[in-house]
C-alpha cells in the first residue's frame, strides 16, 4: 500500500490538514464543514452515536473515559491537528467510547456522517485521504498505547518496589512496637516483683512458723496417744474448729481474754489469747469439763492449734502458689503471639493477685459473671489488665474502691474498670489514649510512660475497643469489648 499521507502526516500534520482544507476548498465546502470551539466545549459523548465526523485542524482535544462505578472522568489521550476524531466509532457504527473536549481553541471539519459516505463514493481522492488519514490515526493510538505500556510497567515496578519497601518498614515498625511493649511490661514486671517478694514473704514466714510449732506439737501428740489421755472425741471437735478458724479481729480478741480470765484464772495469756479464737460451745465444754488448770488447758488447745497450723499451711501455699501463678501469666513471652480460648476471668483474677500489694488496702467489687469464651492472646491481655488496675490504683492513692464487672452480647464481650480516684479532666480526656500522655502529677513510679497507649494497640490487635468516662459518682470508668469471633493477630 502506498502510504505517502500517512508518513507525511506523521511528520508534519499541518501539511495534511492544509491538505483536507484544500480538498474541502475545491469542493467548495469548507464554509459549510469548518467550525470553531471554545475551550471546554463537548465534541462528542460517550455512548453517543455518531452522528458528524470531526477532522481536528487545529488546537486541542481530550479524549475521556468514563470510571465505572465513579462517574468520573479520566483523561485517556491528547489529540492535536490531523486527528480524526470518533475514529472507532465511524469504522465500526457503536456507539462512542469515549467523551471529546476541547482543551484549546480548536478548528474543525464537522462533516454529518451521510455527507462522508456520498463523498466517499463520488469522490476518490477524498476517499484516499481519508483511508490513509484512518490509518495514519491508527498507527498514531497503536504507538501511543505502546507507549503508555511501557509507562504503565515503570509505574507497576516502582509500585511494586514501593510496596516492598512498605512491607519491610512495616514489619520493621511492629518488631519495634514489640520491643517497645515488651520493654513496657518488663519495667512494669520489675515494680510487680517488688510487690511479689513482699507479698510472697508473709505466707513463707507463716508456713515456716507453723511447720516450726507442728514439729513441736506432734512430738507431744504422740506420747499422749500412747498414754491414751484425754477425751478423744473432744480433741477431734478442737483441732476441726483449728482447721476452720478464720483470721482473728484483735479488738475482739482482747474483749473476750477479759471475759475468759475471769472463767480460767489459772490461764496464761498465751493460753486465754488461743481459747478467745474458739467457738462459744467449745469454751463451755471447757467449762463443763471443768478443764481450768494449765497444764490440761495446753494440751487441749495444742488440738486446736494443730489445726490452726494446717489451716496456715493450707492458705499459705494457696497464697503463694496463686501468686506465682499471676506472675508466670503475666511474665509469659511476648514473642509467643500463639492465640487461646480462654475465660477472660482468669487473667484478671490473675491480675489481681499479682497486683495485691498495690490494692491490698482497696474495697475490691467484683461482678464478673459467667462469659463465652473467646480466642485471645492470654500474655498480650493480662498485660491490659495491669495497666488499668496499676493505672487505677495510682489515681486513688492509700485508699479507695476498685469494682470490675463484665457482660456481653451477641457479639461482644467487655469489661469495664471503674476507681474512686478524682476522675480524668475532661478537656485531656481525648488524650489519654496517646503515646508518652500521662494524667499523673508526680513522677511515674514505673513503666515507660506508654500504657494506655500499648493497651488500646493491643486491644485494636484483638479487633476491639477501649473507652474511658468518667463517672457520675467520681472516678473514671475504663472499658474494653471484645469480639466474640475474632481471628489471628
Amino acid at each position: 500500500m502506498n502510504f505517502k499521507l500517512g508518513k507525511q502526516w506523521i511528520s508534519d500534520r499541518k501539511h495534511v490538514t492544509e491538505l483536507i482544507q484544500r480538498l474541502f476548498g475545491d469542493t467548495d465546502h469548507s464554509h459549510k464543514y469548518l467550525v470553531q470551539y471554545d475551550k471546554g466545549e463537548v465534541l462528542l459523548k460517550e455512548g453517543e452515536q455518531l452522528k458528524d465526523i470531526y477532522i481536528l485542524l487545529d488546537g486541542v482535544v481530550e479524549l475521556y473515559k468514563r470510571k465505572p462505578d465513579t462517574n468520573t472522568n479520566y483523561p485517556i489521550i491528547r489529540l492535536q491537528a490531523g486527528s480524526f476524531i470518533g475514529i472507532i466509532a465511524f469504522t465500526t457504527g457503536e456507539p462512542s467510547l469515549t467523551t471529546s473536549i476541547v482543551m484549546e481553541p480548536a478548528t474543525v471539519l464537522k462533516i454529518p456522517d451521510t455527507e462522508v459516505r456520498e463523498l466517499l463514493e463520488r469522490n476518490e481522492r477524498f476517499q484516499i485521504y481519508m483511508d490513509e488519514l484512518i490509518l495514519a490515526n491508527l498507527l498514531e493510538r497503536f504507538r501511543n498505547t505502546i507507549i503508555l505500556q511501557m509507562k504503565l510497567d515503570s509505574v507497576n515496578s516502582k509500585l511494586r518496589e514501593e510496596r516492598n519497601e512498605s512491607q519491610r518498614a512495616y514489619r520493621e515498625l511492629k518488631e519495634a512496637q514489640d520491643r517497645l511493649i515488651y520493654q513496657e511490661k518488663m519495667a512494669t514486671l520489675g515494680q510487680l516483683v517488688a510487690g511479689f517478694a513482699h507479698e510472697v514473704n508473709n505466707p513463707t514466714a507463716s508456713l515456716l512458723r507453723s511447720t516450726e510449732t507442728l514439729e513441736e506439737r506432734i512430738t507431744e501428740l504422740l506420747l499422749h496417744m500412747e498414754s491414751g489421755k484425754g477425751d478423744q472425741q473432744l480433741l477431734r471437735d478442737l483441732y476441726e474448729s483449728g482447721t476452720k478458724a478464720a483470721y482473728p479481729d484483735t479488738n475482739k480478741i482482747r474483749e473476750r481474754m477479759k471475759d475468759l480470765k475471769k472463767s480460767f484464772p489459772e490461764a496464761t495469756a498465751a493460753q486465754l489469747r488461743l481459747m478467745s479464737q474458739l467457738p462459744e460451745d467449745k469454751v463451755q465444754v471447757f467449762k463443763d469439763k471443768k478443764i481450768r488448770d494449765r497444764e490440761s488447758i495446753d494440751f487441749y488447745l495444742h488440738y486446736f492449734e494443730m489445726g490452726k497450723m494446717f489451716h496456715n499451711i493450707d492458705s499459705a501455699g494457696t497464697r503463694i502458689a496463686g501468686l506465682v501463678k499471676g506472675l508466670k501469666s503475666y511474665s509469659r513471652s511476648d514473642t509467643d503471639t500463639s492465640w487461646e480460648e480462654i475465660d477472660i476471668r482468669e487473667g484478671i483474677h490473675d491480675t489481681l493477685q499479682l497486683t495485691s500489694n498495690r490494692i491490698k488496702y482497696y474495697d475490691i467489687d467484683l461482678d464478673l459473671p459467667e462469659l463465652p469464651r473467646i480466642r485471645v492472646n492470654p500474655a498480650a491481655l493480662n498485660q491490659v489488665w495491669t495497666n488499668l488496675i496499676l493505672n487505677a490504683a495510682d489515681a486513688m492513692g492509700k485508699k479507695g474502691s476498685l469494682k470490675i464487672w463484665c457482660n456481653f452480647d451477641e457479639e461482644h464481650i467487655w469489661v469495664s474498670i471503674q476507681d474512686s480516684g478524682p476522675g480524668i479532666d475532661e478537656e485531656i480526656i481525648g488524650n489519654i489514649f496517646e503515646s508518652n500522655f500521662s494524667t499523673k502529677k508526680s513522677e511515674v513510679k514505673f513503666g515507660l510512660g506508654l500504657g494506655l497507649s500499648i493497651s488500646k494497640d493491643i486491644v485494636e490487635q484483638h479487633g476491639g475497643t477501649i473507652s474511658v468516662n468518667n463517672s457520675a459518682k467520681g472516678g473514671a470508668i475504663f472499658t474494653v469489648r471484645l469480639p466474640i469471633k475474632s481471628e489471628d493477630i
